[in-house]
């Protein structure tokens, strides 16, 4: 049986999203309200999304970031090597008083209380510190002195030279 088109008895189609028969909207209680708010909406503006670039421009991209990342991390490491710098504690320089004048080119050299300990081939030698002048010498040792080592001990100082095969001298004063 066919019904022409503009018949009374034709299906009423509805669209998808409506209900037949009346809405029943329950009344509100605190259970229905939302715990937070403030963290169930989330905005993002669509102008701040970022669109995906073609694949040269991908490829570009991350070797500018990676330029740039590695560039600011010098940067940190400079300022951080320059704050190091300046935060350290700048010693007192104090002007030579006088010179010493040495016979021989000296391999090492102490300094305990007002005393300077030098050690060059063949010897060593003692100079005041504030004189300059050449308190002791001794020069008669049949090896170099490479290191001195000298502690005050109170009243005394006590000096350790080593010639070239570490071995500690011992010293008749």
């Amino acid at each position: 049986m066919s019904f022409p088109r503009g018949s009374q008895t034709q299906k009423i189609k509805h669209p998808i999203g409506t209900r037949k028969g009346p809405l029943e909207v329950p009344p509100p209680t605190e259970k229905d309200w939302p715990k937070d708010d403030e963290q169930d909406h989330v905005l993002v503006d669509p102008d701040e999304e970022l669109d995906s670039l073609p694949q040269p421009y991908r490829m570009i991209n991350k070797l500018v970031n990676l330029l740039f990342d590695q560039s600011w991390e010098i940067i940190e490491e400079r300022n951080a090597l320059r704050e190091a710098e300046s935060s350290q504690i700048q010693p007192t320089v104090y002007p030579p008083l006088g010179e010493i004048q040495l016979n021989k080119m000296p391999n090492c050299m102490a300094v305990s209380q007002d005393y300077v300990f030098i050690g060059g081939a063949k010897g060593f030698s003692i100079y005041n510190l504030y004189s300059a002048k050449q308190i002791y010498a001794w020069e008669k040792l049949k090896v170099d002195v490479t290191s001195i080592w000298a502690t005050d001990l109170g009243n005394e100082i006590l000096i350790a030279p080593v010639d070239e095969m570490g071995i500690v001298l011992h010293l008749p004063f």
